[in-house]
């Protein structure tokens, strides 16, 4: 995600449950050389859109190309215009592809609903995941999930200048599984955005080395 990709969209009414057809993208080269290129960009208000960090590369928008129903949540499948893609469910991550590294598919067992850590106390559920490179069939983690009741985590995204108190914030730790290497905490943050709840804000990690923190774009503006 070394470019910001700005997709052009058409809308289109399916039975695949389709919200809109990736038809084409612009890579805009001429905002390569700004600190944050996704800064000053004009966005289309019909479409949805996503921001992405990666420590030591330029920030990227993606854009929302369609919802595929799922009996535990809507996945939402966001592409750059160089065709990498992020799928995410109630703001976790359950595929990617395009990446350095890739979680080609998620499994969360047992099914989770809408938002696990919303319970009194901690959740844990089993996490299996196909990665790529190398093909890794069925990577198991135990995952702890809980509500965050102190400060968001350090290092958030400078794009948060001030971190809107109503937010609530999870955090969900790999506890155990046949995994040597642990990735680090992922952290959620749910709030008001587009006239719903949902997931903001998410710091998550493919890798010790693929961090990446994910934002609703534009932040402001979209509350209520």
């Amino acid at each position: 995600m070394a470019a910001v990709a700005v997709a052009a969209l058409s809308a289109c009414a399916s039975g695949n449950n389709f919200v809109s057809d990736v038809v084409g993208g612009l890579v805009t080269d001429q905002f390569r050389d700004r600190p944050d290129p996704t800064l000053g960009v004009a966005l289309n208000p019909d479409f949805r859109y996503l921001r992405v960090e990666v420590a030591g590369r330029p920030p990227a928008l993606l854009v929302l190309g369609y919802l595929d129903a799922h009996a535990d949540g809507e996945i939402e499948v966001w592409y750059t215009a160089e065709h990498e893609v992020i799928k995410t469910q109630n703001g976790r991550i359950v595929g990617t592809f395009g990446l350095e590294t890739d979680w080609r598919a998620v499994r969360l067992l047992p099914a989770l609903p809408p938002w696990a850590g919303e319970q009194a106390g901690p959740v844990q559920f089993q996490r299996l995941r196909d990665q790529m490179p190398g093909y890794r069939y069925s990577m198991t983690e135990q995952v702890e999930s809980s509500s965050w009741p102190g400060v968001p985590p350090q290092g958030v995204s400078k794009v948060l200048v001030t971190v809107p108190r109503e937010w609530k914030w999870f955090r969900e730790v790999v506890v155990g599984g046949t995994e040597p290497v642990r990735l680090p905490p992922a952290w959620f943050a749910r709030g008001r955005w587009g006239g719903r709840d949902t997931v903001v804000y998410s710091e998550q990690c493919l890798s010790p080395d693929l961090c990446m923190r994910l934002m609703r774009w534009p932040l402001q503006g979209q509350s209520g």
